[in-house]
């Protein structure tokens, strides 16, 4: 009873539970698949297997090849870095070494600087002076370091030339200034330089250059000399008999008077040649000076038939110079000219080019001869009877003591020209025009930036 509950039990779970397809199979189809299965499955795993091992040996490979790689690119690294360090420290070495030297340079130029027999001053953009060495606080006194420029030489100059370059010491030194200017850093290196000996040395020479002129003159003096006073001895002598009658007398007195003024005039010319011709320096106007120069040759013009012409600047200058010691030398060459050229045409002409302010006197003769042009400007040399030899030579030196050039030439289309020609520093726009247009186109412009130099000059007394 027990058995058949069992047997229906069994009966009843097979109903509930579906039929597997496998179970509808024979039995010996099972065994076979079975076996295809666990074949499938033991190739599948034998295949990853061996993919696993493939894949496992080329990891190891790829990890093999990269552990040497880096380990050849870090000795790369390390011999590059160890190079590196060593051009490091080289450079160091070298920047160490470099900065040293120049270290030892500026100390040898800084003594250099400090060693120089003159003064040296280095200015900021503000002319403040940030550099001074001993020489230059010796010269211009303490304090000069953070000073201004421009106050230190208002303090400590007397006088100082239009141009700045030559100064006068409340000392009585008398130094010489020029400037350099570093566009790098925009400062201004001042040299200050003692020429005091070296003026009063060149003052001597030209003493003794006179002295000696003079020894050599004295000969042709005394032949100057002699001649008119001959005469005039002679005609002395024929006033004392008493049979001359008054007109005749009258007439030897004339002539005696003449002789007699000649001899004046040769030494007053001898003495002025002598004192160097030595003048006070003003501000004289060009077109005055040239006014005054028509004025005085006027009677000469009428008496010699003689004509005057002139061309050149539109505009006035004022002239550092002596008027009178100036127009004295124009009308001695323009007097020559006309005594040597009857009916002579005078061409004046005025123009300003790179060398300075140029008059030129020309006439239409036939001009100088070489044998002379040479020594037209030597003491007592002269070509012209009744001359003293003098007037050209007080020309020239008038213009040595105006810092001027005077030459004499023969133009290629005939006359003689004499060219006085004043520098820069002599001459400069009248105040009523901001500056000056030559025949030529030149100008003086009057708006050019100043140096420290010029500023310091700027007020202070002037002298030549």
């Amino acid at each position: 009873m027990q058995g058949q509950n069992i047997q229906e039990s069994s009966n009843l779970d097979a109903l509930k539970v579906p039929v597997l397809q496998a179970e509808l199979l024979d039995a010996s189809d099972i065994i076979p698949l079975q076996l295809a299965e666990s074949e499938r499955m033991d190739s599948a795993k034998a295949v990853g297997d061996a993919e696993r091992i493939n894949l496992e040996e080329l990891l190891e490979n790829d990890f093999a090849s990269l552990t040497t790689s880096l380990k050849v690119s870090y000795a790369d690294l390390q011999t590059r870095v160890m190079a590196l360090t060593q051009e490091l420290s080289s450079a160091r070495a070298a920047r160490q070494e470099e900065l040293a030297e120049k270290e030892r340079l500026a100390h040898r130029l800084t003594a250099l600087v400090d060693a120089l027999p003159g003064g040296v001053l280095v200015l900021d953009r503000n002319h403040t002076i940030i550099l001074a060495n001993p020489g230059a606080a010796d010269l211009l006194g303490e304090p000069l370091l953070n000073m201004n420029f421009l106050s230190v030489i208002g303090e400590c100059a007397a006088s100082i030339s239009r141009d700045g370059t030559q100064m006068v010491l409340r000392s009585g030194r008398r130094i010489s200034l020029s400037t350099e200017l570093n566009d790098g850093y925009g400062d201004q290196v001042v040299l200050v330089t003692d020429v005091t000996e070296t003026y009063a040395a060149q003052e001597e020479s030209h003493r003794s250059e006179r002295l000696t002129a003079l020894g050599e003159m004295v000969a042709r003096l005394a032949h100057q000399i002699r001649t008119p006073l001959s005469s005039a001895l002679l005609y002395m002598g024929a006033m004392e008999r008493p049979t001359l009658a008054d007109e005749a007398r009258l007439e030897v007195t004339s002539k005696v008077k003449g002789r007699l003024k000649h001899l004046e005039s040769l030494v007053n010319d001898s003495l002025q040649f002598v004192k160097g011709g030595e003048t006070q320096d003003a501000d004289c106007s060009l077109f005055e000076l040239l006014q005054a120069l028509k004025v005085s040759l006027a009677p000469l013009l009428a008496q010699q038939n003689g004509a005057w012409q002139e061309t050149g600047l539109t505009g006035d200058v004022l002239i550092e110079g002596n008027q009178e010691a100036l127009l004295s030398a124009l009308v001695a060459i323009a007097e020559n000219a006309l005594q040597v050229t009857p009916n002579a045409v005078l061409t004046v002409t005025t123009e300003i080019t790179d060398s300075g302010l140029e008059m030129s006197i020309r006439d239409n003769g036939p001009g100088i001869a070489q044998d002379a042009l040479s020594r037209i400007f030597d003491p007592y040399f002269t070509t012209r009877a009744g001359g003293t030899g003098l007037g050209l030579a007080l020309c020239a030196m008038i213009a040595r003591n105006h810092d001027a050039t005077l030459i004499a030439r023969n133009p290629k289309d005939g006359g003689a020209e004499f060219k006085l020609t004043l520098p820069h520093a002599r001459f400069k726009a009248a105040p009523s025009s901001s500056q000056t247009e030559s025949a030529g186109g030149a100008a003086i412009n009057t708006s050019q930036q100043q140096t420290p130099l010029e500023q310091a000059n700027h007020g202070a007394a002037v002298h030549g």
